[in-house]
């Protein structure tokens, strides 16, 4: 039996783990891998703050010790793509994903 692919929704914004795709108001957004598994690994653990080295961890199956550096561009252009405020800075630590009724409450 085939799994069902799991959603995330949050407002605007929908990810779908075994198709691996994400749309925007309805309309999808290509992503490159990195920022699929970035997006959702954090939409995964929404209101966690992550380092950008947990984060790297957590998605690359490189051991590169500046890939928590690439992590700050491929939040950039998650940003950019998907026009979404999710995605918080956490100013000398990191970032977290927001919910929308976590961003409600701040």
């Amino acid at each position: 039996m085939a799994e069902t692919d799991k959603s995330i929704v949050d407002g605007k914004l929908q990810i779908y783990s075994i198709s691996r795709t994400v749309y925007v108001e309805g309309q999808e957004v290509i992503l490159t891998r990195m920022e699929f598994d970035v997006l959702y690994f954090l939409a995964s653990n929404s209101n966690i703050a992550f380092t950008k080295e947990q984060i790297y961890e957590a998605v690359s199956k490189e051991d590169y010790s500046g890939g928590a550096y690439v992590i700050r561009d491929i939040i950039y252009r998650l940003r950019t793509k998907l026009k979404i405020t999710n995605i918080r800075t956490l100013h000398g630590y990191g970032y977290k994903f927001s919910t929308e009724n976590e961003k409600d409450n701040q």
